[in-house]
């Protein structure tokens, strides 16, 4: 079993964990998302929790499996992290009332409403989001209830809507 190798070896391999993870932070190019006795903590306690049985050479076998481990609880962390930092930013840009597409003239007004309506000879529903959004200033809350989307594909259709626009703008200006 795992745990009773690891046990037997705990003498040589938490020290070596530790150098492990110590090394593996001093390479993280953000701020560290962890401590290195943390990471080593949370690896060895996977490792105990670990189902599965070492083959050929304990210690070798040992290294490899907790580097392994070791390092997709950093690359799950990370990820965690790029997920929170992204929905606080869609949250702080939802909560913001500045115009993502600048200052409105008549001429990108023009351009917005033949931007939607090419968007409506596609997709109906996503040229209504718009229309709510840009020129009734409703939430995307309010939107998604009103045109019964989840929030999850409203969020990922106005930020379809808003590159599209977005785009037709600069295509405009650059004309």
């Amino acid at each position: 079993m795992l745990q009773q190798a690891i046990a037997r070896e705990i003498g040589w391999f938490y020290p070596w964990l530790r150098r492990l993870a110590s090394l593996m932070m001093a390479k993280e190019q953000h701020s560290p998302s962890m401590q290195p006795t943390a990471l080593a903590n949370e690896v060895l306690a996977k490792l105990m929790n670990w189902s599965g049985s070492l083959s050929g050479e304990t210690e070798k076998s040992l290294r490899i499996l907790a580097s392994t481990i070791a390092k997709q609880t950093l690359i799950d962390r990370g990820r965690r992290r790029a997920h929170r930092e992204l929905y606080l930013e869609r949250m702080r840009h939802e909560q913001s009332n500045e115009n993502p597409f600048g200052e409105a003239t008549a001429s990108r007004v023009r351009v917005v409403l033949e931007a939607i309506e090419e968007l409506e000879s596609v997709d109906v529903q996503l040229a209504s989001l718009v229309r709510m959004r840009f020129f009734e200033g409703r939430s995307l809350a309010e939107a998604t209830q009103l045109l019964s989307m989840s929030p999850r594909t409203a969020a990922r259709r106005w930020a379809f809507a808003k590159a599209f626009l977005l785009d037709s703008i600069h295509r405009s200006e650059a004309d």
